[in-house]
């Protein structure tokens, strides 16, 4: 690999090289534009060696670019430059969980660190994309020593060139070590990423992998053939509860595993109650890019060394995963054989550099916000129907006659609410007042409490929500903003869309308090924006006025020039079906500050 230090790739100025693995490069990069680092992965010239590479490394960043949750970094741009080919990344220097694992972690502060990387993965899974190199590596954390994963589709670009290539150097590719035993067979579905999850919470609380061995294929074998050690014999006093996690999820035979992320996450939520909350142990000081430089360990062909006959008469059931894209096509018969590889066919998720046809989703530009960090979805510039009545919504209010089309210009919305995480750093500037109160409604102890610290900040006056967004160099968005942002431009009434008695109704934050933001993709707008529906009510810009749709300009509505309330939209953690509606309008004294309400910013677009 050359030396690119002080070279430029695009508006990127190379300036330290961070580290170097098996497959890629990895810089801290100057943006010469925003004046901000930023990470940049350069792919090794010898994973770029057929033109079916390059295309799907385009496919990929592009699906990469799309994805919308707190805990995976983000990718910022990609590109080709001079047969250089690279992608463009958050730069975080909190370090990876691999540094802070030279010592055994209490296992309920483990369990409570890798709960978001669990929630990470369930998004990703619902969008059928599958990590397959989870690692400690890969883990890493932000400046407020929040956990984000790396390495998205790496692994599966590597792996279907593999794969396609034949060139006999294997059919899996991950890392060994914590890699699912099918995997090293070429058999991967949804459990290959709950295996090796699991993997990593042993190690981190028991500081041993209970797997080594000389080559990439022992270790694979051993994982085949040997029982596991359970964890509690290696740390004296673990609960039975903890041993039982996590002989669930490390079960050699994958039906005998958690069959979802979700499952998992429920056991770990149990090993973490809040009561036994402790602060994550602090990150290390040494700057690192945001992804990890392990090299991805592609593993020789099983078949080619006997390793089929080891698994001949192993017999698993059929397994039905939550897209059925991922489900073997094969008997249920675990016999590995070269057919039996289904490979994910996820949709590529849109981004700045890709147009609208008419077989692909519309595209929408993700940025982040230097001010504070948040993620944010341009908007397009367009009109869109606002408000509903008694003919076409069965939960109508009363309050949002007559409907009506409104013409807005392109505008920047925070994907997520405003989380007590990024309230604090407001409060440590001195640009914002501290909450009136700084619990939840079940949580004594909530702002200020490390284990919600990616909650929605709650108990914020109007005043409180506004100032804060002037701090970001930002602003709260309007009603029409708002509603845009949640209901797309098909009128729908929900987020996901017009059934607000399936199971992402049901769901939407009532468990009687709020959740971390982003809990639930599946009920993302069109847009992609998160907790549209749920989780806390939101402050917009505008008076509120019952009548105001009477005299409502038609282009680019700010409210009433007059009001002693202000509007709130969007549902919360209390909210009955009717409240979660995109067209639901509220509205609360502008001094008021209760636990139901918080907030997320806008930008004017550029």
């Amino acid at each position: 690999m050359p030396d690119l230090i002080g070279q430029t790739l695009g508006r990127y100025l190379l300036v330290e090289l961070l580290g170097e693995g098996g497959m890629a490069a990895v810089y801290r990069a100057r943006d010469t534009q925003l004046q901000r680092d930023v990470a940049i992965k350069v792919i090794l010239p010898q994973h770029q060696h057929s033109e079916k590479f390059l295309k799907r490394f385009e496919r990929e960043a592009r699906s990469m670019a799309g994805l919308n949750h707190p805990n995976i970094i983000r990718v910022l741009d990609y590109g080709k430059q001079g047969g250089v080919i690279y992608l463009v990344l958050e730069y975080l220097p909190g370090g990876t969980l691999k540094d802070r694992m030279r010592q055994p972690i209490p296992w309920g502060e483990a369990a409570r660190l890798i709960i978001p990387i669990a929630q990470a993965l369930a998004y990703m899974h619902h969008r059928d994309i599958i990590h397959r190199d989870i690692k400690p590596a890969n883990i890493l954390f932000d400046e407020r020593g929040q956990p984000m994963l790396s390495d998205f589709g790496i692994a599966k670009m590597l792996d279907d060139e593999s794969s396609t290539e034949l060139t006999g150097t294997g059919m899996g590719v991950g890392t060994p070590a914590y890699m699912a035993p099918e995997q090293g067979l070429g058999i991967t579905d949804f459990r290959v990423d709950i295996y090796a999850l699991g993997m990593v919470f042993y190690e981190m609380i028991t500081a041993h992998r209970p797997y080594v061995a000389d080559t990439p294929m022992s270790i694979m074998l051993k994982k085949m053939n040997e029982p596991l050690t359970p964890p509690s014999q290696l740390v004296r006093g673990l609960p039975r509860e903890v041993d039982a996690t996590i002989l669930h999820a490390l079960a050699s035979d994958p039906n005998q595993r958690y069959q979802s992320m979700e499952a998992f996450i429920k056991a770990l939520r149990s090993l973490a109650p809040e009561e036994t909350a402790r602060p994550p142990a602090p990150a290390p000081k040494l700057p690192i890019a945001c992804l990890g430089i392990g090299a991805a360990t592609i593993l020789a062909l099983l078949c080619m060394l006997g390793g089929f006959f080891l698994l001949k008469d192993v017999r698993f059931p059929a397994f039905s995963p939550p897209s059925s894209t991922l489900a073997p096509t094969s008997s249920a018969t675990f016999a590995p054989t070269l057919t039996f590889t289904p490979e994910s066919t996820s949709t590529p998720k849109p981004t700045a550099t890709s147009a609208p046809t008419a077989t692909s989703a519309p595209v929408y530009v993700r940025e982040i916000n230097p001010a504070d960090g948040a993620g944010m979805i341009l908007i397009p510039q367009g009109d869109f129907t606002m408000g509903s009545d008694e003919k076409t919504d069965p939960y109508f209010w009363g309050a949002e006659k007559p409907i009506h089309r409104v013409y807005l210009k392109a505008f920047y919305i925070y994907v997520t609410e405003v989380t007590n995480v990024m309230y604090q750093a407001c409060v440590d500037a001195k640009a914002c007042r501290r909450p009136e109160l700084p619990r939840s409604r079940q949580r004594k102890s909530y702002f200020g409490n490390t284990q919600f610290s990616t909650y929605p900040v709650l108990y914020v006056t109007w005043q409180d929500a506004a100032n804060y967004c002037k701090w970001a160099k930002a602003r709260l968005p309007s009603e029409a903003e708002w509603e845009k942002s949640a209901r797309g431009e098909d009128a729908r009434l929900f987020p996901w869309g017009n059934n607000g008695d399936d199971a992402i109704g049901r769901a939407a934050f009532r468990h009687g308090d709020t959740e971390a933001v982003g809990s639930y993709p599946e009920g993302a707008s069109p847009y992609g924006i998160l907790d549209m529906a749920g989780n806390a009510l939101e402050w917009v810009n505008d008076n509120y006025a019952i009548e105001y749709y009477k005299q409502s300009p038609l282009e680019n509505p700010l409210g009433p020039d007059f009001g002693t309330r202000k509007g709130i939209r969007g549902g919360s953690w209390s909210s009955l079906v009717d409240g979660l509606r995109t067209s639901a309008r509220a509205s609360l004294k502008p001094d008021e500050a209760v636990d139901t309400v918080g907030f997320r910013c806008a930008l004017d677009a550029p």
